[in-house]
């Protein structure tokens, strides 16, 4: 196939895929996310996922499965049914070692093949850097399984040769060399020096932003690729020697599409850039939903509104009550003298993407009661719904005592509609034994049936007006 056709077949296919896309967001009413639209970025992974003899899929350790595609896996497979792909957990360093346990668990449990790994400890460990003496006892003293503990530099190189080889040999033992990558190239690849019978390629795909350059620099030992915290730094994949045996290959990180997460999750984990960001009250919302409340008020020095007595004590903070806080400390006002929401919103996105906010998913099917076990905060939790419950004993005692006061407002309400005649006919109150509208000064309205005259205290049968009223039938007046 020329270069021409290779060019117009791969064109149609990706219109045909996004047609498929379109009507099954319309015609099943789903919501799917952004994507990556630009032909040029998927035709970079087609080429790395063709040339790779390892598929390394770089995710974010706090929450695996959303970076994860399993689509991708299935269409490694279809390439090359040898072709294996490895899940590299980078920012390992940010879980706890419990968690990586429960990961590594879960990974075992569903075949999938792993590695732990921190981008920015081997970083630090090549310019010689110390991370804490915290990390160290964490990642060396508590963790003496192979599965659990973080790679260093050389043990994952290492590793991922090992497993190259092993898919090479995998394939040249079933006699389906013709099918691998070193076979299928195009002119563009022929001046690259794809994969020989001497060495392996490894290829790192995977989400924007998760790390991936920054894992090629440190397995290189120098910067050779463009690191930042913007996603979308990498434009075309780069083929880098690492040795005679092992070549690495970056691709450009890809948003695939997906029905199950949303827009404002996508920022919130950096996959979409902040600084883009036109609804920043969502986004904030999920960081608000994932990070403890106390955890956020330690780390910024704020002090978050409390929820009204009658709601969830429990429950996270809200959005605008998060970034307004945050505004006030910090003094972020806009032209319009108002709380700056926007700038408090990136700069809070930032930190939860940076690991300056903690937080992190355990793997389905994790139990409550674990969680509470190994957050110390539980217990505090447990004060404060225990003085929630004393509260609303008391609330209720104090409810108990208003009672009959209410009673009482209630009678003199009923009182005031007899003497305006507002009260219904048949509706018979107790009449108290000391009236108080005898000083009632305010002058009733006229009704047709009189009820506005007042009963004679005399009992003598005639009524008696509380306003002066000319006497009837007197005769005229004599001079005196």
């Amino acid at each position: 196939m020329s270069a021409d056709e290779l060019n117009a077949s791969e064109t149609q296919a990706f219109l045909t895929w996004r047609r498929s896309l379109a009507r099954l967001e319309e015609n099943k009413k789903l919501v799917l996310t952004p994507f990556e639209k630009n032909l040029d970025i998927w035709r970079q992974l087609w080429r790395v996922v063709e040339r790779s003899d390892l598929l390394v899929m770089v995710v974010d350790s706090r929450d695996p499965l959303f970076y994860r595609c399993p689509d991708l896996e299935a269409y490694a497979r279809e390439v090359d049914e040898h072709k294996r792909t490895l899940l590299l957990v980078n920012k390992a360093d940010l879980l706890p070692v419990s968690i990586r346990e429960k990961w590594a668990e879960y990974f075992r449990a569903h075949d999938i093949l792993f590695i732990f790994w921190s981008a920015k400890a081997a970083t630090a460990a090549l310019e010689g850097k110390k991370l804490g003496s915290s990390w160290e006892d964490d990642n060396m003293g508590r963790t003496n399984s192979p599965d659990t503990k973080i790679y260093g530099r050389d043990e994952l190189l290492a590793r991922l040769q090992s497993e190259a080889e092993e898919i090479v040999d995998r394939r040249r033992n079933s006699g389906s060399s013709d099918a691998g990558p070193s076979n299928i190239k195009s002119p563009a690849e022929n001046t690259a020096g794809s994969s020989s019978s001497s060495n392996v390629i490894v290829g790192f795909v995977g989400y924007p932003n998760v790390g991936k350059s920054s894992t090629i620099n440190a397995l290189v030992g120098q910067k050779r690729t463009g690191v930042t915290s913007t996603p979308g730094k990498t434009k075309h994949f780069q083929t880098l020697i690492i040795s005679d045996e092992l070549i690495l290959c970056d691709c450009p990180g890809l948003v695939f599409p997906s029905f199950s997460s949303s827009r404002y999750e996508m920022i919130a984990c950096g996959v979409l850039p902040i600084d883009r960001l036109s609804e920043h009250r969502e986004s904030v919302q999920v960081v608000a939903d994932r990070v403890p409340r106390h955890v956020i008020e330690e780390i910024y020095k704020i002090r978050l509104p409390k929820p009204k007595s009658y709601e969830s004590q429990s429950r996270p903070p809200l959005a605008s009550e998060l970034l307004r806080a945050y505004c006030t400390s910090r003094g972020y006002v806009a032209s319009s003298g108002l709380p700056d929401e926007t700038r408090a919103a990136r700069l809070m996105l930032k930190d939860y993407t940076d690991g300056k906010l903690p937080h992190y998913q355990k793997p389905p099917g994790a139990s409550d009661e674990e969680q509470a076990l190994e957050e110390p905060a539980g217990h505090d939790l447990v004060d404060l719904d225990a003085s929630d419950s004393s509260g609303t004993e008391e609330s209720s005692d104090d409810k108990s005592e208003l009672a009959p006061n209410l009673e009482h407002v209630l009678d003199d309400l009923n009182s005031f509609d007899m003497a305006n005649g507002l009260a219904p006919k048949n509706i018979t109150t107790v009449k108290k034994p000391k009236a108080s509208h005898k000083h009632h000064h305010k002058k009733p309205q006229r009704t047709k049936n009189r009820s506005w005259r007042a009963g004679n205290e005399d009992a003598d049968g005639m009524p008696v007006a509380r306003f002066f009223q000319k006497a009837a039938n007197t005769g005229p007046m004599k001079a005196g």
